[in-house]
């Protein structure tokens, strides 16, 4: 344990789930989500049906991790150029990748226009009812949907009423979906509707509890919160394994209690460091080589393994050529700026 580091304090048991939620999502795509979308030759070497959930995981994740960071915030701008440097640099060279790969070799059902691909530039194509470059950024629009109401607290020093506003959050999730649509004809704006904040707010407060456990006290009413938590999402959600959302909060009690440091170790710290880049770049370009190992009547063990392993060579080279540089230049620039004007 002790020969691994831990980089300006990071929460490594955190970066480690965000890596093992990643690969689920990976091994989701490349059986259960192939075998929907292609009906390959011969049957994928195994299923994945519940590794798609791994997204329920990184939104209870931003929802802990987000409100840490405002709570060590000074000002706005600090968090729009945090949270713009973490995702964009990575983003853009994924979606450059991914748009050339099925523009140059072809993707049944994936292809987009070279505008489509300039907007999902902006990461709002959905907020803008612009098809995807990779059918894995519709959370994208969700995460900062979140950050924009995280924001807005901030702005209005209303994060220390956050457990209160997120409590009557979850009762308009109920009453929207239960009562409002169905029995008063409600309908509720479009642009509320595509934020996604209606169907997966509850975990993005789920993280939210978390954080407040470990860190302001263990009071009976978070516990409660948390279990509204995870009855919405069975309310929204019923087509999940209700094991495996659960195990999700559970992971995250034993995190809380300081009983999850057994999953840190080197590959799953380094699995953690590119899962971002992991995520982004997958999909559609491991769907191609599958596609064109399948047309090589190659073993189904091969078609998984080699999309898996480009995969996570390519998100090793963003991460590491583009994400953390670009992100470094970013803040040092920032912080440059900021202390030229204090000067």
């Amino acid at each position: 344990m002790a020969l691994i580091k831990n980089p300006k304090d990071r929460i490594l048991e955190l970066d480690v789930l965000r890596g093992l939620a990643a690969l689920g999502v990976l091994c989701h795509h490349y059986t259960t989500n192939y075998t929907a979308c292609y009906s390959p030759p011969t049957p994928v070497p195994f299923q994945c049906p519940w590794g798609g959930d791994g997204v329920q995981l990184f939104f209870m994740i931003s929802g802990f991790v987000i409100l840490m960071t405002l709570e060590k915030t000074r000002t706005l701008l600090d968090f729009l150029v945090s949270r713009f440097s973490r995702l964009y640099p990575g983003y853009w060279a994924a979606l450059a990748l991914t748009f050339s790969a099925v523009y140059l070799f072809h993707l049944p059902g994936r292809e987009t226009s070279v505008r489509d691909a300039v907007i999902n530039i902006s990461m709002l194509q959905d907020w803008f009812g612009v098809p995807r470059v990779d059918y894995s950024y519709w959370t994208l629009t969700v995460e900062l949907s979140f950050y924009v109401v995280m924001a807005l607290l901030f702005k209005t020093r209303m994060l220390k009423h956050i457990e209160i506003l997120g409590f009557l959050w979850l009762i308009f999730m109920v009453f929207n979906i239960r009562v409002l649509l169905l029995a008063m004809h409600f309908h509720v704006p479009g642009w509320i509707k595509a934020t996604g904040l209606l169907r997966y707010g509850d975990l993005f407060f789920a993280g939210v509890l978390f954080y407040n456990l470990k860190t302001k006290g263990h009071r009976w009413y978070r516990h409660l919160l948390l279990l509204m938590c995870l009855a919405v999402q069975y309310i929204f959600r019923r087509e999940i394994d209700p094991l495996v959302v659960a195990g999700f909060f559970f992971i995250f009690y034993l995190f809380v209690y300081g009983k999850l440091s057994w999953i840190i170790n080197k590959p799953t710290v380094f699995l953690g460091t590119i899962s971002y880049s992991l995520y982004l770049i997958h999909q559609n370009i491991g769907f191609i080589i599958m596609n064109h190992l399948y047309s090589l009547h190659l073993n189904t063990w091969l078609v998984f393994l080699i999309p898996t392993c480009v995969s996570i060579l390519l998100a090793s080279a963003i991460t590491f050529g583009i994400e953390k540089p670009a992100m470094s230049f970013i803040r040092e620039r920032y912080k440059a700026l900021i202390k030229a004007k204090a000067s």
